[in-house]
């Protein structure tokens, strides 16, 4: 007993479990960019669900472990900045964004740094997460909800239409409601940059373009001809998709 008690608290294991901490915000990250650019298809939901908390906790136990480690102190620092990114890009999506929030809440306030330093920061980040969702949710009453997508995920079919060479798709969000106004629009991702996460898909729509809107009742006809040749309506026609999908999104002016 003795013997694991030493091994435990030896400072070089400490140390080096420590360097483990540095992933935690790389998560954050990837799930942050995950669900803002990708449309993600489980295909295994609960399994995924049960995967995602448990790396959540298996990180909290490594944080909490080395809490007293500069590393993990760091990481304790920047990840509650992280996890609100996590909050406004995912808001809503309560089991994504419950899990890291309360790791990082938990591991901020037993952390090795200084009591001064963690209640000026604190609340500071306290502040930060208030205001910050008091004006996500005006914004979202003023002009509703709203993604750097700029497509309504919720009106999405899952029936794609694919190029013959596999690189591109069609996608057609349809709208819900029984009216003789209804349309459909089409939208041409990049299927090249799908990704494969345990248990789902994830779909590329950040930088999609749009094709056309139709009737919903006489929607336009595409289909494919060559490779990655696109016709619509029996008329070719020609896209070119920008590798700035994101700052496309953030700096887009309607013309």
């Amino acid at each position: 007993m003795e013997k694991l008690v030493s091994i435990l608290t030896n400072k070089w294991l400490n140390l080096g479990v420590s360097v483990l901490s540095v992933l935690y915000p790389v998560l954050i990250i990837f799930t942050s960019w995950i669900y803002t650019a990708y449309y993600i298809e489980p295909v295994n939901q609960a399994a995924l669900y049960v995967l995602y908390i448990f790396i959540n906790v298996i990180f909290g136990g490594i944080m909490l472990f080395t809490r007293k480690q500069i590393v993990t102190v760091l990481c304790a620092m920047i990840t509650p900045l992280l996890s609100f990114l996590l909050l406004i890009l995912t808001f809503g999506n309560w089991i994504i964004i419950i899990p890291p929030v309360a790791v990082c809440v938990l591991i901020f306030f037993i952390c090795g740094a200084g009591e001064t330093a963690k209640t000026i920061i604190g609340t500071l980040y306290l502040i930060l997460y208030v205001v910050g969702v008091l004006v996500y949710l005006t914004l979202s009453q003023l002009i509703g909800d709203f993604s750097l997508t700029s497509v309504d995920l919720s009106l999405r079919s899952t029936t794609y239409n694919y190029s013959p060479d596999k690189q591109y798709r069609i996608v057609t969000y349809a709208e819900n409601y029984e009216d003789e106004r209804r349309s459909v629009s089409f939208y041409l991702e990049r299927a090249s940059e799908d990704i494969s996460i345990p248990f789902a898909e994830c779909r590329r729509v950040l930088g999609s373009i749009h094709v056309i809107t139709s009737a919903y009742d006489k929607p336009a006809k595409l289909e494919w001809k060559d490779d990655n040749t696109l016709y619509i309506d029996g008329r070719r026609k020609e896209f070119e998709f920008s590798d700035t999908a994101l700052l496309d999104v953030l700096f887009r002016t309607d013309n």
